[in-house]
């Protein structure tokens, strides 16, 4: 075996690959013991992070979408793994974006940033909530590879078709719109340069912002 996994390794514990791609890395895990290795980490990496946040409950409407999506997959034959993929990124996805404005004050967040940086100094990906830039913001979060290879993008509530600009070193890049289901929108990227920083925009406005360390 000459190849490893690369980014799919990060991104299959988040649950953002498809179903042919998850496939391939569970094969390949199978027989590769470093790949193993860093799925593994990430996996726990990403279930420490979702563990550290504060607890919220999710809208009535996003909580019964992401029990329907489940109840099939139980269902189905796809094995242990692909249910604890799905799982784990269910559950990723309620605690992120059940989120509100009001959970992230300064005092509930201390704890949970002391958890998620020390589980980040060993991960392959970092993680950045976005700061309101406009009265109707939106509350978004950023999930990104530490070598900037991919971007994961969400957002709760978008209110409107957003759309997302980044900052290289060289300059401004169009990275396109999120696409929006139901209360929900969401955007996975592989840019060409490593984005220093991005701007979530409505309808021309500017209504989140953050920056990226790497």
């Amino acid at each position: 075996m000459t190849e490893h996994l690369g980014e799919n390794a990060e991104l299959y514990p988040l649950g953002l690959l498809d179903d042919d791609a998850a496939r391939d890395v569970e094969r390949h895990i199978a027989l590769c013991s470093t790949c193993a290795a860093r799925v593994a980490q990430a996996r726990s990496v990403a279930a420490s992070l979702a563990a550290a946040l504060p607890a919220a409950s999710p809208s009535p409407a996003l909580e019964r979408r992401l029990r329907e999506s489940v109840r099939p997959s139980l269902g189905a034959s796809k094995g242990r793994t692909s249910i604890f993929r799905f799982a784990l990124a269910a559950a990723i996805a309620l605690i992120f974006l059940g989120l509100g404005w009001q959970t992230l004050v300064l005092q509930q967040r201390l704890k949970a940033e002391d958890v998620a940086l020390v589980t980040m100094v060993h991960s392959h990906f970092n993680h950045v909530s976005m700061a309101p830039e406009s009265a109707n913001p939106v509350a978004a979060k950023i999930l990104y590879a530490r070598d900037g290879s991919w971007i994961y993008i969400i957002a709760d509530k978008p209110g409107g078709s957003l759309h997302a600009i980044g900052e290289t070193p060289t300059g401004t890049i169009d990275l396109g719109l999120l696409t929006t289901t139901g209360e929900t929108a969401s955007l996975l990227v592989h840019p060409r340069e490593r984005i220093t920083s991005m701007v979530l925009q409505r309808g021309g406005t500017s209504v989140a912002s953050a920056r990226l360390t790497y």
